[in-house]
């Protein structure tokens, strides 16, 4: 076992034996250890992940071991890598999409049973039309409404406890195309022009920026952004996203025409807590989540992000994002 092995894992003395490294192991792991030894000789004992433990010290550890014959006493030889940080993302991940299942389970089922109800009701104002009875018409379109605002509700509701939720699923970073993520995030906006009466635009410098980023998180935050300057941003309006390349980051700007943000909202428009929420132009209710969660995948990316506004000629939200591997821990 060589320094750097034992220094990583915090062992304090060199096993004398096999059987004290295996003590280490933890007890689901050490039986196939043990098992695969003994068939070390046929068959190569590689790449299978086990779980290590030194003092507290607990890692994932994916072992390669081989037997040598070169000296007269077999002695088994190999390497360790480290696998922690996969593992713990895999299931960090698992966990989240068992929540999230279980959420659309919950919607489906009750959402199931409010179409039906809807349905009926449907049905009922119909036949009151086609009979020339209208006297009930009100009063069934005043239930279909409120059955439609409590869903609206319920959906609202799962839909901030799944954003917070997806907070804690760690950043994995990867290499990708800035660019692509989000023209391919954007089109789908693009599409729908005729319908929002807001024009969209997308403007860079260059073509490819290459960088070390979590494409789902970024797009988590483009959405929200761009959300938030749909409601604010009257039929006629513009929203315009740019990237810029500044060599050791890059610039993500979200400019639109909208209302502005009035100047007592300012101070608090990033705080979890937020006491002047409003509603949209068009009557969309506040999410309940503000710009606190953007704000704080930024910061968990390593950037930061602010903002310009004036009453009446729109607002300007500024990402600056490291192009290297940051990881900041999710302030609570």
């Amino acid at each position: 076992m060589n320094h750097a092995f034992r220094f990583f894992m915090g062992f304090q003395n060199v096993p004398e034996d096999i059987n004290q490294f295996l003590a280490h192991v933890q007890p689901e792991d050490r039986d196939l250890i043990t098992k695969r030894l003994r068939q070390i000789k046929e068959v190569p004992f590689e790449k299978k992940v086990v779980k290590f433990s030194v003092s507290g010290n607990v890692r994932h550890l994916k072992l390669t071991l081989y037997q040598s014959s070169s000296t007269e006493i077999p002695k088994i030889i190999g390497f360790a890598e480290d696998y922690t940080d996969e593992v713990e993302f895999q299931q960090n991940l698992l966990r989240h999409n068992a929540k999230k299942n279980a959420i659309l389970n919950i919607l489906s089922h009750d959402i199931a049973g409010s179409f039906a109800t809807l349905r009926n009701l449907a049905d009922l104002a119909l036949g009151n039309i086609k009979n020339g009875d209208l006297d009930p018409l009100e009063g069934t379109l005043s239930a279909i409404n409120d059955i439609c605002l409590s869903n609206m509700s319920l959906i609202r509701s799962f839909l901030k406890k799944e954003f917070i939720t997806s907070l804690s699923v760690p950043i994995n970073l990867e290499r990708e195309d800035v660019v692509k993520v989000m023209r391919n995030f954007l089109d789908q906006f693009v599409k729908m022009r005729p319908q929002l009466g807001i024009d969209i635009r997308f403007v860079t410098d260059i073509p490819r920026i290459f960088m070390e980023i979590d494409g789902d998180k970024l797009i988590q935050v483009m959405n929200n952004l761009i959300s938030n300057s749909l409601k604010f941003t009257p039929r006629g309006g513009t929203i315009c996203v740019s990237i810029t390349d500044l060599v050791d980051k890059v610039t993500i700007s979200v400019r639109d025409t909208g209302i502005g943000i009035p100047e007592h909202m300012k101070p608090q428009v990033f705080s979890k807590f937020n006491d002047h929420k409003r509603q949209g132009l068009n009557n969309e209710s506040p999410n309940g989540i503000g710009l606190w969660a953007v704000k704080t995948i930024v910061e968990w990316m390593g950037g930061t992000i602010d903002f310009e506004s004036a009453e009446g000629e729109g607002s300007e939200f500024i990402l600056m994002i490291p192009k290297g591997p940051a990881k900041v821990e999710i302030p609570r």
